[in-house]
């Protein structure tokens, strides 16, 4: 109860927080809206009474108030539709950037690797606009509930019996209940299998994957599997919904019983001299208006419990937020520059899920100020160190130390701040130039002075002196006046952007040139381990990783990665001398290029 309770409060809050009056005037106008039927029809019961008794003074009052009434249901309309578009929008805006909040600010990478976790990211990213939802569907639930109490009331003073009318209400909100209960089941049994299909989907319809789709014919493959894994989640979800439409069907036969039992009663009391002319008029049009009401309540609680099942998912990825980052006990800082150097002592990781030891027993020295290699084969279990070393993952066993000081303790955001880095993966950020760069230090993307500093380092001048409006020029053909960037230019930028700090404690090169050609590669990291020599007494540790031999015999340690151990460790000179696996790589590469 207390979870719903939070998942209730953090949702509807952020209807207020968006748009505060907006939500106000929503809440007044629904209320408005659910008192207009019932007076209208009390109204016109009192018109007809009087009218029957040659009452012309009441029977002009009671008109009056039904015009009255009517002129509030137009104007509470018309404001009623503005406010709820209006709370929609910003809220689904506020919610959309609380959700990017959240999810990007959860330290660690390994909820990246938990099907469970992705299947619960899936549901929340489809279903995100409940949350915005859950003001509107509030409002509409409260409107829902004075309609009903005023209805209830009028109808019990003509008879007891008829309150049973209202008592309805109760059966459809249980069956309404049970049929979301039935569609919420739906969708979290076909979780996995619908990221399937949308993954399915982006192959299928995005730039990056359109050569090889094209090249291998892979269209119709793909038309087909999408088709097959939207039928199971179709079919899953359509069985929800038709047992849903059936309850729901029980529930207007009990509905249409009801109504048809109170105009009977009202009716029979009449003849039987104990109602009024104008009771029958009036508990024909409450009857019709709890017909409404019903119908409201129905649809509005049903929203609503749906949002709060989103809602709920949204308090779990909080909680889950929160108890993700790790919590020293003895927080310490990163120091202002290495002394020593960052050393790993007997690292071993498996990624969740996994039975396979990635790294098994890893220990080495990477001393301050060095510039260090890391090579071996595809799953040696390079890049997985590389993550350790910028605490996307903390090791399941040893410990990394930082100038003696266990990783562990010092706060994950702390330490990053104090990294720099560029990975194969790169993100191809379709911003301004100067921002596709300066991201990495926001307090820079105006500095022109320092931006083109890190382009120059990064060998990407040329890049954006080819640009119509230098670093304004905004990247990515899908906007208005953008230009498309190749491969290897896009890669150029995010080795600026990574070359933006200038005074890190750890610098992460991760196949940073993947897209470049051998030799721009090889003179892009002579300029690395020359900047990185020029610098050391700042005790950056500069970590290369590359397939490329020819360029990493610069370094001044390489560490020969095999099956997650470290098979051989030295400078090139001492590693050819002893030939075991990077002798044989390297020569085998070479006779390549001869």
């Amino acid at each position: 109860m207390r979870d719903t309770w939070r998942a209730f409060v953090t949702t509807i809050s952020f209807g207020f927080r968006a748009a505060r009056w907006y939500a106000v005037f929503q809440i007044a106008t629904e209320i408005a809206l659910a008192l207009t039927g019932p007076l209208i029809a009390y109204g016109a019961g009192v018109l007809v009474d009087a009218a029957g008794a040659g009452d012309l003074r009441t029977a002009l009052t009671a008109g009056l108030g039904i015009a009255a009434a009517t002129g509030l249901l137009i104007v509470a309309l018309y404001y009623n539709a503005h406010c709820v578009f209006a709370v929609l929008e910003r809220t689904q805006a506020l919610s959309d950037r609380t959700l990017m909040k959240l999810l990007g600010g959860i330290d660690s990478l390994a909820p990246h690797e938990n099907p469970e976790y992705l299947d619960q990211i899936q549901l929340l990213r489809e279903e995100r606009e409940s949350l915005a939802e859950m003001t509107n569907a509030t409002a509409g639930l409260v409107s829902a509930l004075v309609g009903f109490g005023t209805t209830a009331v009028l109808l019990a003073g003509v008879h007891p019996a008829l309150i049973s009318l209202a008592l309805l209400a109760f059966v459809s909100l249980w069956i309404t209940s049970r049929a979301n209960d039935l569609a919420v089941d739906a969708q979290e049994d076909t979780g996995e299998t619908e990221r399937l299909r949308r993954h399915l989907f982006d192959i299928g319809t995005t730039a990056g994957a359109g050569k090889e789709l094209r090249v291998f014919g892979l269209t119709r493959e793909l038309v087909r599997r999408h088709h097959k894994v939207s039928d199971e989640v179709l079919d899953t979800r359509n069985r929800a919904a038709w047992r849903g439409a059936g309850l729901k069907g029980i529930d207007g036969a009990i509905n249409a019983a009801g109504f048809f039992g109170a105009i009977a009663l009202v009716v029979w009391l009449a003849v039987q001299g104990r109602a009024t002319p104008g009771d029958v008029v009036m508990v024909v049009g409450l009857t019709i208006e709890m017909a409404a009401v019903v119908a409201t309540s129905v649809g509005y609680s049903g929203d609503f419990l749906w949002c709060l099942k989103q809602a709920r998912r949204f308090v779990w990825l909080e909680r889950f937020a929160a108890s993700a980052g790790k919590r020293p006990d003895e927080p310490a800082t990163p120091p202002a520059s290495l002394s020593r150097g960052i050393d790993l002592v007997d690292v071993t990781y498996r990624y969740p899920g996994s039975e396979r030891t990635v790294l098994d027993g890893v220990s080495m020295h990477l001393p301050a100020g060095s510039v260090v290699a890391l090579v071996g084969e595809n799953g040696a279990g390079k890049s997985t160190l590389v993550k350790l070393l910028c605490d996307f993952y903390e090791p399941d066993g040893g410990e990394i130390l930082v100038d003696g000081v266990d990783l562990r303790r010092i706060p994950t955001r702390d330490w990053r701040t104090r990294l720099t880095g560029a990975f194969q993966d790169f993100v191809e950020l379709q911003l301004a130039a100067r921002e596709a760069v300066g991201v990495a230090d926001t307090t820079k993307i105006d500095d022109d002075a320092a931006l083109h500093g890190a382009l120059e380092r990064a060998g990407a001048t040329t890049v954006v002196t080819g640009l119509p409006r230098g670093l304004d020029t905004g990247l990515g053909r899908a906007w208005d006046g953008g230009v498309e960037l190749s491969g290897g230019q896009w890669q150029k930028l995010a080795l600026a952007r990574g070359l933006l700090r200038t005074d890190p404690l750890l610098a992460v090169f991760d196949e940073p040139t993947a897209a470049l050609d051998p030799q721009t590669e090889h003179a892009l990291f002579e300029r690395f381990a020359n900047a990185a020599k020029a610098g050391r007494s700042r005790g950056t540790v500069t970590l290369l990783v590359s397939h490329r031999f020819s360029t990493v015999r610069m370094a001044d340690l390489i560490v020969v990665l095999d099956g997650g151990r470290i098979r051989e460790m030295g400078s090139h000179e001492h590693l050819m001398a002893h030939p075991d696996l990077y002798a044989e790589l390297y020569e085998l590469q070479s006779s390549s290029y001869r």
